[in-house]
């Protein structure tokens, strides 16, 4: 390897240890300054829709979202978390997604990161993790035949979230003071009315409609992607922005994993009304 190679992996290196403690930093000083500030905080598990939902946020309020920022942030801000709840926390929305579409979204995120030249520590590790579940039989096409395995393995050793699993994560935001909760599902059915409502409730005024239209449209699917919600792109960080595409990778192995591993939460959370869906799922 040349020189000027190893001078970038080391930049790159460097640059994710500033982000990792920035991050932090951060944290800690929203959870002691973040209501006087004041700092909003969108937070969800990875894979949710968090990022659109601080973009949203963030356009209506009319505070920025510093996105891979390498300093610590200390202003009226919106703030991206996976952070577990503390009492602490300011004024928070928490956005809450079908666990089966976060695994399936996850392993695209993955495939997708590989090709990426961000960050020279991750792409190794994801390399490891593939080699690890699959060998060197892997084709990363095949969803079907590798969900299973990604699945429990997603669903039992989460990254970004301090160890919480889907489960816990999900059910340890729920019903808290201060925050306030939306779903994947419910913004992609009606953008409009359920972020009016949300910033309704988390500024305890009406919502004003010109601001949460220019939030719409600003930060729709299609002016992202410049395409249609369900149409797919496995290279775009915006993959697909569909709910229910689990069900066009999931098989009935799959479900069973996932069900044994977080059935309780998909029915405590209103995505199934009991665990008998994993007998609807078709067989390979």
């Amino acid at each position: 390897m040349d020189i000027e190679s190893l001078q970038r992996q080391a930049g790159q290196a460097l640059d994710e240890q500033m982000r990792r403690a920035s991050a932090e930093s951060t944290r800690r000083i929203a959870l002691r300054f973040g209501s006087s500030l004041p700092m909003w905080i969108g937070c969800g598990f990875p894979k949710s829709g968090t990022v659109w939902l601080c973009d949203l946020m963030a356009t209506y309020l009319g505070v920025p979202y510093p996105k891979n920022y390498r300093l610590p942030i200390a202003m009226s801000s919106v703030i991206h978390a996976h952070w577990p709840y503390d009492p602490r926390m300011p004024t928070t929305a928490y956005i809450a997604r079908d666990g089966r579409d976060i695994t399936v979204s996850t392993y695209f995120y993955y495939l997708r990161a590989l090709s990426l030249d961000k960050s020279p520590a991750r792409k190794h590790q994801l390399r490891d993790l593939f080699q690890h579940l699959y060998g060197d039989s892997f084709d990363p096409s095949d969803t079907q035949r590798n969900m299973p395995v990604f699945v429990e393995h997603i669903l039992s050793r989460p990254r970004a979230t301090r160890g919480l699993t889907w489960s816990q994560h999900i059910l340890d935001w729920a019903d808290r003071p201060q925050v306030h909760t939306t779903t994947y599902e419910a913004l992609l059915r009606d953008t409009t009315t359920e972020l009016s409502r949300l910033m309704g409730e988390m500024t305890g005024e009406e919502a004003d409609p010109v601001r949460v239209r220019c939030a719409v449209d600003r930060h729709s699917f299609a002016t992202a992607t410049g395409r249609g919600g369900g149409q797919e792109d496995r290279r775009s960080f915006q993959r697909k922005g569909q709910a229910g595409d689990w069900r066009n990778h999931y098989t009935r192995e799959t479900a069973e994993v996932f069900d044994s591993l977080a059935g309780d939460a998909l029915v405590a959370m209103g995505y199934e009304q009991d665990r008998s869906w994993v007998d609807e799922v078709p067989v390979a």
